[in-house]
């Protein structure tokens, strides 16, 4: 089969070397030459449509390849999200765990404190008991020795401690005084 340019160059050597012998009828040529343009035509078309088509398909490859890539990041931060929402209700447990202890600790503290304020009321109680009855029994000593001798009433006189003023302050904050 001859090509286009292989026509022309046919022609252009039949052409230069025989012109003035050669005849040709351009309107018997009209037909086939119009069939040849709108081939040519349709084959540049037909080409720059393989070329949109060739580009779309690389656009459509590189879409395709950036969509992967961000499915695999969602999937992988998917994953993620799963493990630190495990985590956290693990430690969640163990923070409800903690909290509970501490509150049976604080239960267990605030009935140790008050057996041990219990036990100081209760000494303190003695030690106020023990000061007053000292103190009692001086007076009624004091009074019968009062009658022998006024000198030494004021030498048996007791300094109340510091206990025994505690005593004396909790004694009457309980007795709502």
């Amino acid at each position: 089969m001859m090509t286009t340019a292989d026509a022309r160059s046919q022609s252009d050597s039949t052409t230069a070397d025989s012109n003035a012998d050669l005849v040709i009828d351009h309107t018997a040529l009209d037909e086939p030459r119009g069939h040849w343009q709108a081939a040519e035509e349709a084959a540049t078309r037909a080409e720059n449509q393989l070329s949109l088509v060739l580009e779309r398909l690389e656009d459509n490859a590189e879409r395709r390849t950036a969509d992967e890539a961000a499915l695999q990041a969602a999937i992988d931060q998917q994953a993620e999200l799963k493990r630190a929402i495990k985590a956290s209700a693990e430690q969640r447990e163990t923070l409800r765990k903690a909290r509970s202890k501490a509150q049976r600790e604080v239960e267990e503290a605030r009935k140790r404190s008050q057996a041990a304020e219990a036990k100081y009321d209760e000494a303190l109680l003695v030690e106020v008991l023990a000061a007053q009855k000292a103190k009692d029994l001086s007076a009624s000593t004091g009074q019968a020795q009062a009658s022998e001798g006024e000198d030494d009433a004021v030498a048996t006189h007791i300094e109340p401690s510091t206990a025994q003023a505690t005593a004396a302050a909790v004694t009457a904050r309980n007795a709502g005084v």
